[in-house]
């Protein structure tokens, strides 16, 4: 559990047996490909990458042009347990895998080309003809051929609509010729203009200079306007019927195929993922090699898959002939853990020598969440939601679904130790007496305890210095375990001595009456002066005195005892604030129960109609669960990325990849 150890595996193959190899390396999926210098590309594999690709592309246009979701909605999961369909590949290799996916693709995509493709004609036509309707509309009562004026061999004539405000300009510009306006509605006329046909021309020039536009019909149409108006009419309501026709077969073919797109489509990307990864077969022409990492743990059945061919395997998994290569990091967890592994992910993922911190968080982020949540009732509301999200078949509900059922818990928990079920005493329902009482309930009322309040804030206070030690604890230990032993000297183990002996000044400053005499007087005080002293010099002056000596080569000595100096404060400075910042374990509390005495002064003043309250109190109840919820979250995230992740977690690793990527809709069986 945790980071698990790899080992590097290199399988040298002839190229003839190399599309058998990757069916095999698809069936281990564990291998993580070391990218290497660029070889020769594998002629049959570039060639599959390439259809895969264009499958790819066929079924993604085909799934944007039904706009399909790639996953359904999250509330229809959530809520109505909406589900995935698996669709089950069998094959041999990948040629064949992907021969059963553009068989099966092909018809659909061109069957769903075409209708989206004559759904987009029709619209086109229907809006364009309506557009024309449209424009017809104000001269249909206008009774003229224009056709007629068209075919004129002596004369001229043209027909166009007008603004009324340029009519007499227009007017002015041919007034030698025949000009008939007849007004429409709005601020429109219409305009006749007529003369000999040598003034065509001019006609034109005038009626564009003034951005008059001509009434020009289609050849299609009748030339009388009244009759070409109501031809458009009936034209468009034709096309309407068409269009709806097209619609219905969209979503029929919808309906009917969505899912094997959305297959076919997760199958291709998986396929081009996947192959464009193995491409470079190498430089050798007749020899292949793959090389890549797997868990050390399943180093056996790998030699025994691969057993054909020669199995060269590094079982301390370094990179020796490519150091300036990371090695990539494989998280293992168990079920109980593994969704708080989310909290550690948010950071990055743990690089060669850092702890994984996610066992630690599954205990700690739930109790964190439940003392700052601590109610019998909404823990139990919260676990219930948890619950359900665990009954989904997303595995990333399942994940949160974890999360809120262990907070639930913790909460539910840390609210019968409070007493508290949604703001009331639980003693009122069970003679159960609370281990530490932060609300004192009456029978007219209910009010904050100071004494509890106390209690809790020294309680949080404490979580918090126990919390911070243990993340500079770790920081020591990652130091050593990567030997870095002028690290652990000036830094790591000198943080950890400050922090410790801190907690005993502080203890003794305060058992000494926040007296500075007095500290020296007591035992404790005098150990933690003492041990306190070397740790605050090595900060100080460890570095400047390293670059001295030459251990360190910072830009000059002066530099380094300055930003020694600097560091002494700032390190002083952040314990302080990280410790301080734990108190809000407590105040969240205090909030979660301040609230809920304000919600219940509603029960506690109108408690004779119970019956008439009890739908808002439930409201507000609800309403307080969202809030206070979400802001216990973020806060205890807080408390994990900052005050905690930020003593000895960097989160610079690289995430092992498979060769296989995550698939939601697709089971690849080989055959």
């Amino acid at each position: 559990m945790g980071v698990a150890r790899l080992s590097r595996v290199t399988v040298i193959l002839p190229r003839g047996d190399y599309q058998e190899a990757l069916t095999y390396l698809s069936q281990f999926e564990e291998f993580h490909r070391i990218s290497t210098e660029q070889g020769a590309f594998d002629p049959v594999t570039e060639e599959l990458a390439v259809r895969a690709v264009r499958l790819f592309a066929q079924t993604d246009q085909a799934v944007k042009s039904l706009s399909l979701p790639l996953s359904p909605p999250m509330l229809d999961v959530i809520f109505r347990g909406v589900s995935v369909p698996e669709t089950v590949y069998e094959a041999a290799r990948w040629n064949e895998l992907l021969d059963k996916a553009e068989t099966e693709a092909r018809p659909v995509v061109d069957a769903v080309n075409g209708a989206v493709g004559r759904l987009a004609q029709l619209e086109k036509d229907e809006q364009d003809t309506r557009a024309l309707s449209e424009a017809l509309r104000s001269v249909a009562d206008l009774s003229v051929d224009l056709g007629r004026l068209g075919r004129l061999k002596r004369m001229t004539g043209v027909v166009a609509i007008a603004e009324k405000d340029t009519l007499d300009e227009l007017r002015n510009s041919l007034s030698d010729l025949v000009f008939v306006a007849q007004p429409l509605r709005g601020s429109q006329s219409v305009v006749l203009v007529a003369g000999p046909a040598g003034d065509a021309g001019r006609i034109e020039k005038v009626l564009r200079t003034l951005e008059v536009s001509p009434i020009v019909l289609p050849s299609d149409l009748p030339q009388n306007p009244p009759e070409a108006f109501r031809s458009l009419v009936e034209r468009a309501e034709g096309l309407s019927a068409e269009k709806r026709k097209a619609e219905e077969e969209v979503e029929k073919l919808t309906a009917a195929h969505s899912q094997k797109l959305l297959a076919c489509r997760e199958l291709a990307n998986v396929a081009h993922q996947m192959l464009d990864e193995v491409r470079n077969s190498g430089k050798l022409e007749r020899i292949a090699i793959l090389s890549g990492y797997i868990p050390a743990s399943r180093e056996g059945e790998f030699r025994e898959k691969f057993a054909r061919w020669m199995v060269y395997a590094d079982h301390d998994g370094h990179q020796k002939d490519h150091p300036e290569l990371a090695l990539p990091t494989l998280l293992v967890h168990s079920r109980s853990t593994r969704a708080f592994a989310k909290v550690t992910e948010s950071q990055g993922l743990p690089g060669r020598h850092e702890v994984d911190p996610t066992p630690i968080i599954s205990l700690v982020f739930p109790v964190f969440f439940g003392m700052m949540f601590g109610d019998l009732g909404h823990g139990l509301v919260v676990t219930a939601f948890g619950l359900l999200l665990r009954s989904r078949s997303d595995r990333n509900l399942k994940q949160w679904g974890t999360i809120f059922t262990t907070a639930g818990i913790s909460a539910s928990v840390f609210g019968t130790l409070f007493g508290e079920i949604f703001g009331f005493s639980i003693g009122q329902l069970i003679p159960i007496p609370p281990l530490l009482e932060i609300v004192t309930h009456t029978s007219s009322g209910a009010s904050l305890n100071s004494t509890g309040i106390t209690t809790i804030l020294t309680v949080a206070l404490v979580i918090g210095l126990a919390h911070i030690t243990l993340g500079l604890s770790l920081s020591v230990y990652e130091a050593a375990k990567a030997h870095e032993r002028l690290e652990l000297v000036l830094d790591k183990v000198p943080a950890l001595v400050m922090y410790v002996s801190g907690i005993g000044f502080g203890l003794a400053f305060i058992q000494a009456g926040y007296s500075f005499s007095g500290v020296v007087s007591s035992r404790l005080g005098l150990y933690s002066i003492i041990v306190i002293t070397p740790a605050l010099l090595i900060t100080a002056f460890g570095r400047g005195v390293a670059t001295i000596t030459g251990k360190l080569h910072e830009d000059s000595v002066a530099m380094a005892f300055m930003q020694g100096l600097i560091e002494l404060l700032i390190r002083i400075a952040e314990f302080v604030a990280n410790t301080i910042s734990y108190a809000r374990l407590a105040i969240l509390l205090l909030v979660h129960a301040a609230l809920l005495l304000t919600v219940n002064m509603l029960y506690y003043s109108y408690s004779s109609y119970a019956y008439i309250i009890v739908f808002p109190l439930a409201i507000f109840n609800i309403m307080i669960i969202l809030l206070e919820g979400l802001i216990v979250y973020i806060q205890d995230m807080r408390l994990h990325l900052y005050e905690w992740f930020t003593k000895f977690y960097n989160g610079e690793g690289v995430p092992f990849r498979r060769i296989l990527p995550e698939r939601e809709r697709i089971r690849i069986k080989w055959l």
